[in-house]
């Protein structure tokens, strides 16, 4: 499942003025922003919501100038990397000037272009509502969600950054990550064989302890109808992942001649 992620420009908009009055919040928001990162690298179904426009109006305000210490100058390395990634997810521009947002992520000191894009994405985030707002400990003076506002209020999943406190990545495996649950009947040791005329064939990549490959296997999966697949590369075969309850999924080897054609060509099959 694809979840879809608004973040706070703020995080990598900074007022430079304040900067200078302030240095310890930002090299705190810094370290946090980096938190992020790291959380959202972890979940390869994260999405980032975010027009060409917007990216360009913030990589053109990003603080640049700020010194380069060790700590900030990963932040600079990094944030930019995040914004020129590909797990982006754009929308059309609404500027339905009636929403707002509380509290107010559209801050005095952006630019109007950028305020003009930040009120686009708070208008995108009222009229979908299904997105989860990332921001910062150090940032966010409260701890409730974000809500928007227009004739009606909407409240959305609000994930606070920081140390030792509740990341994305932490978010997205409780609420919605595909679990890895297996099935006896796929045991490695029990092989490819028929059951009641019926082939069955076994999980060559669970040992049946550790859960990891597995797991990693259906968290990078392409889905296609109701199943989700990936290759074995180890083992050199297509895995194809069925739910079996809720978000559990059991997996097994699966021939090559029973994928579907769209799945194979993703993995030059």
């Amino acid at each position: 499942m694809d979840v879809k992620i608004v973040l706070d420009i703020s995080s990598v908009v900074w007022d430079k003025n304040d900067f200078f009055d302030n240095q310890s919040f930002y090299y705190c928001l810094a370290s946090e922003f980096v938190i992020f990162l790291q959380a959202f690298e972890k979940c390869s179904n994260l999405k980032f919501v975010a027009r060409n426009e917007l990216l360009n109006n913030i990589r053109e305000q990003f603080p640049y100038s700020i010194p380069n210490s060790a700590q900030l100058f990963t932040f600079k390395k990094r944030a930019l990397q995040f914004l020129s990634n590909n797990r982006t997810i754009s929308y059309i521009a609404d500027n339905n000037s009636m929403t707002r947002s509380v509290p107010d992520i559209c801050y005095n000191y952006f630019i109007d272009t950028l305020k003009i894009e930040v009120q686009y994405l708070i208008s995108e985030m009222h009229r979908s509502g299904n997105y989860i707002f990332c921001t910062f400990s150090s940032r966010w003076n409260t701890t409730d969600n974000l809500k928007t506002v227009n004739s009606t209020t909407k409240e959305h999943n609000t994930v606070i950054h920081g140390v030792g406190k509740q990341t994305i990545q932490d978010f997205y495996n409780t609420t919605f990550r595909n679990i890895f649950e297996h099935n006896s009947k796929h045991d490695k040791l029990k092989g490819k064989r028929k059951e009641r005329g019926v082939w069955v064939f076994p999980l060559s990549c669970f040992d049946g302890n550790d859960v990891t490959i597995p797991q990693n296997l259906l968290d990078n999966a392409v889905k296609k109808d109701n199943e989700f697949y990936n290759y074995d590369t180890v083992n050199q075969t297509f895995v194809c992942f069925k739910c079996h309850s809720d978000n559990k999924y059991h997996g097994y080897d699966e021939d090559i001649n029973n994928v579907p054609q769209k799945i194979r060509d993703k993995f030059y099959k």
